[in-house]
């Protein structure tokens, strides 16, 4: 505690025999009490809102870092199982309608006899029906198979193009693709990261590992092949024509399944080829009537 002095106001009268002695009175300050400044708040809310910042960059900039190695990490492991021409192969090394060859058959004294032989003599049922389900139980793939078609959408020059749609919560069979009972691609698409991420783990398959896709009348058995991964943002029209190349017809059985890469970047293609399982044994594609 502390006084301060302060002289009032005297009203008029005789005046006092010595006017230095007037009274004094007094007004009493707490030293404890507080001053407040307004800004006091707003400057912390800003310190606080500048250190979140901060963390928020380290998290983001640690999380980017974290995916370039791990991306890189997997184009070392691809390259080495399927070949150093996976990632964004040159045109020279694109796809070309040439039939992959079997293997040739074991000579037998006489394959008429033999069990096969009986059974190739056997009527086969024709399955002309489009799929309907796919799996994948190596990377834990298992989904519904819908039809899709593509839409046109503008481009450069004033000019339009087609664009393929993309099944939500399903893996969709292009429109105008071989169905598994038939020669020619069949061509599969998903998303990997919205509406339903069907194909999120593709990127995880393994050279011979199988796939089974189904349709109304029977089951075909795939097995992986080769794995490419091709740009597809930032390139010309010319690349994404040559990249839709993957989607060509093609003269033997094939599956090709595509997906975009990698998960949250989305400005790469994934795409996986397989051929019918008994193709890699010198028949055609496993066929089951259900």
């Amino acid at each position: 505690m502390f006084k301060i002095g302060v002289r009032t106001k005297q009203e008029p009268g005789p005046p006092p025999p010595n006017p230095e002695a007037a009274e004094l009175k007094y007004i009493n300050v707490d030293t404890k009490s507080h001053l407040h400044r307004p800004g006091g708040l707003m400057r912390a809310l800003g310190n606080l809102l500048i250190f979140v910042g901060v963390l928020m960059l380290v998290g983001i900039g640690g999380w980017l870092g974290y995916r370039e190695w791990d991306n890189q990490q997997y184009l070392e492991k691809v390259q080495a199982e399927f070949g150093p021409r996976t990632f964004e192969p040159s045109a020279a090394e694109l796809p070309t309608a040439v039939p992959t060859l079997p293997p040739p058959p074991p000579v037998l004294n006489d394959p008429s006899k033999t069990m096969t032989g009986i059974i190739n003599k056997l009527p086969r049922e024709e399955d002309t029906s489009p799929p309907v389900r796919l799996s994948i139980s190596s990377v834990h793939i298992d989904s519904k198979i819908v039809p899709i078609s593509w839409k046109m959408i503008p481009a450069p020059g004033g000019a339009q193009k087609s664009e393929w749609q993309v099944a939500d919560y399903a893996v969709g069979h292009h429109a105008g693709s071989a169905n598994p009972g038939q020669p020619g691609n069949v061509v599969l698409s998903g998303h990997v990261d919205y509406r339903g991420q069907v194909f999120k783990d593709l990127n995880k398959v393994h050279k011979g590992d199988e796939i089974t896709v189904y349709t109304e009348k029977g089951q075909y058995i795939y097995v992986v092949t080769d794995l490419v991964i091709v740009k597809e943002e930032g390139v010309s029209e010319e690349q994404k024509r040559q990249n839709a190349m993957y989607m060509n017809p093609t003269p033997d059985r094939t599956l090709t399944m595509i997906t975009c890469w990698p998960y949250g970047v989305d400005d790469h293609r994934l795409v996986v080829i397989s051929k019918p399982y008994q193709s890699t044994l010198s028949a055609e594609s496993e066929f089951v009537i259900r």
